[in-house]
């Protein structure tokens, strides 16, 4: 603070409020207790080590406003020095003219005792610029109870507006992030099943083609002494490589089915129907509009809506009790639908609050991604009914 006789201050509470203020208002001065020790001194030393690098602009007023001390940070926001802005009316030299009521007003209510506290007034710079600073003002008394000044302290505030731009910025590049994490994870699931079907698949089939021969061969050389033993363990190891192979292939299908990148959703949708409907012997139809038949859709939007049918069928596997499950995909507007509705016993509005409902989640999150948007309803007794919908506007542009 550049003034050349400043003294410490220390907050106290008066132990009663004036005369015709609100009896629970509590009034918070700023007393000073004793000089600061000459400038070698640690003390006087701290105190002006937190003024001066302060963040905040920190000036000590008389009530009509005449600037009294004035720290760097006062100096940076409002392009005046300490030696020129020093006695000059601060309301007049750094307060638009809309301005200047209100700061006047505040003022006078702290030097009849009360407390101001994030007063928002606009700082008018030496370049003319303005900044919204939140002030709070306090009175500075001497040891005499005698008022010195009024101090304040000015914070910058964001404006709204450049707030909600940040959130919106920072709430894109979330979802940018995001979606390169998806289509990441769903590139090192293609890397695995394809190693899983080349690889392990491969060398499973090489080895059912050894079993084969070498139960041939030893049935040979058996026929006249007898080896049933040895040819029925033969037989029970090729099943159960002729099962592995199988359950690599599931697994290797179900990290990334080679069907919806050779063919695409449409056909990926099919057999996913017919495979639960193999496996778990209720009745799952699909329907898809013509007009989607000859549409590309991109590799993103197809791969979040055929995981979401995978979680679906999955749900409904494991919890509906449905006899019948009825998949749609068309199109509705710029966008597209799958809607998968089935006739158990119906989701309830606890089992989708949960904490556990993970796979809800992972729906809401895949088509918030891509713009998009879920939702799912419930009939108890009556079924269960689930829509996933993306924008794809750009198949639809002529």
């Amino acid at each position: 603070m550049k003034h050349p006789r400043a003294h410490p201050a220390t907050a106290s509470l008066s132990p009663a409020p004036r005369r015709g203020a609100n009896k629970n208002t509590r009034i918070k001065t700023i007393r000073f207790s004793k000089p600061i020790p000459h400038s070698g001194e640690p003390m006087g030393h701290c105190y002006r080590t937190i003024l001066e690098t302060s963040s905040s602009a920190i000036l000590l007023l008389s009530p009509e406003s005449i600037i009294l001390e004035w720290n760097h940070a006062a100096e940076t926001v409002s392009g005046w020095i300490a030696d020129e802005a020093l006695g000059r009316s601060y309301v007049e030299l750094c307060l638009p003219m809309e301005a200047r009521e209100s700061f006047l007003t505040g003022l006078a209510r702290v030097t009849r005792g009360s407390e101001l506290r994030g007063l928002e007034i606009p700082l008018r710079a030496r370049t003319g610029s303005q900044t919204m600073l939140s002030w709070n003002i306090s009175r500075v008394l001497g040891t005499r109870g005698d008022l010195i000044g009024l101090m304040a302290i000015g914070t910058a505030v964001a404006p709204h507006t450049q707030v909600e731009e940040e959130l919106q910025l920072a709430h894109v590049r979330v979802r940018s992030e995001a979606r390169r994490a998806q289509v990441a994870a769903e590139e090192e699931r293609g890397r695995i099943a394809r190693e899983l079907h080349d690889e392990f698949g491969q060398a499973l089939t090489g080895l059912k083609f050894d079993l084969a021969w070498f139960g041939m061969k030893l049935t040979q050389s058996l026929a006249l002494t007898g080896g049933g033993d040895l040819l029925n363990k033969i037989q029970t190891m090729s099943g159960s490589v002729d099962a592995l192979v199988e359950s690599v292939r599931a697994t290797a299908a179900a990290l990334r089915p080679a069907m919806l990148d050779d063919l695409g959703l449409i056909p990926a949708l099919e057999c996913l129907a017919t495979t639960f409907q193999y496996r778990t012997g209720t009745q799952c139809a699909i329907d898809v509009a013509q007009e989607l038949s000859s549409i590309a859709l991109p590799s993103e939007t197809s791969t979040a809506l055929f995981r979401i049918a995978q979680e679906l069928l999955t749900n409904v596997m494991r919890h509906a009790a449905a006899s019948q499950v009825h998949m749609r995909l068309y199109r509705d507007g710029a966008r597209v639908t799958l809607e998968v509705t089935d006739n158990g016993k119906g989701i309830t509005r606890e089992s989708m609050t949960t904490p556990h409902s993970f796979g809800l989640r992972g729906m809401q999150e895949r088509t918030s991604l891509l713009g998009g948007h879920f939702h799912v309803v419930g009939t108890p007794g009556a079924g269960t009914r689930a829509c996933a919908s993306v924008p794809i506007e750009e198949c639809f542009n002529p």
